[in-house]
């Protein structure tokens, strides 16, 4: 997976190593290589799972989501919820314990998913016809 922070607007990083507990949103992207435990809405920009990070618990994200890493379950087995207005791209790497609700998804060889993928119902506006 190419990853370019400039062009794909990401502008937060949880970096390798480092553990995240609670609620956090950001303006623009967010690159996850540590482990991020909790709340997170990302606003104008992606997220990108890298494959040695970890997310547990809500995602809510107005962009696309990269996700090559791991989406656990909750404690008491609840699964981790992810929402997705873009697309929610599902690497081999992929190892998820979520429901995952996107706009649209495109999904590799390999990618694991236990729980609910479901697409985002979008109004589709049809021409009115010429009488």
């Amino acid at each position: 997976m190419s990853i370019d922070p400039v062009a794909m607007n990401i502008v937060n990083r949880l970096a390798p190593g480092t553990k995240f507990s609670g609620e956090f949103e950001c303006q623009g992207g967010i690159l996850v290589e540590g482990s991020f435990v909790g709340s997170l809405v990302i606003k104008g920009g992606p997220l990108v799972l890298m494959p040695e990070g970890s997310i547990t618990g809500s995602v809510t994200c107005d962009g696309d989501a990269f996700l090559a890493g791991k989406i656990l379950a909750r404690e008491g087995g609840e699964m981790s919820e992810l929402n997705i207005l873009g697309t929610a791209l599902m690497t081999e790497s992929l190892a998820a314990q979520a429901n995952i609700v996107a706009g649209a998804f495109k999904s590799y060889e390999g990618a694991q998913v236990e729980g609910r993928i479901k697409t985002l119902n979008r109004k589709v506006e049809r021409p009115a016809r010429a009488a």
